[in-house]
């Protein structure tokens, strides 16, 4: 924390770009045909709905060894994962098995 103080030019390029990566990554998840809702978001993370088979999503996204979280069973989040915003790649990856997932468990 202290270097971080010492270096706000830094502190402040971190911020910067998780922000871009949040914003593209609600446009990304908001343009999937089975991503009902994205929302707001003032975090380093995005919680979304799908359409269905959250937590199948959920497991099979994490057994091919991609993080997110299953908030399916909180009050008012039926069907919701959150995720957390990474890097660039990290989130490409996510959104790519994401989609691919979602087609085979509803295939």
């Amino acid at each position: 924390a202290a270097n971080a103080l010492k270096n706000t030019a830094t502190l402040e390029e971190n911020i910067r770009v998780l922000l871009e990566e949040r914003a593209l990554m609600e446009k990304k998840l908001i343009a999937l045909e089975f991503v009902e809702k994205v929302y707001p978001s003032d975090a380093n993370f995005l919680l979304f709905r799908v359409k269905q088979k959250a937590n199948e999503l959920y497991k099979t996204i994490a057994d091919r060894g991609i993080v997110s979280r299953f908030r399916g069973n909180e009050l008012h989040c039926n069907e919701c994962i959150r995720v957390t915003i990474g890097t660039a790649a990290e989130n490409s990856k996510f959104l790519e098995q994401l989609e691919d997932v979602y087609k085979e468990l509803t295939a």
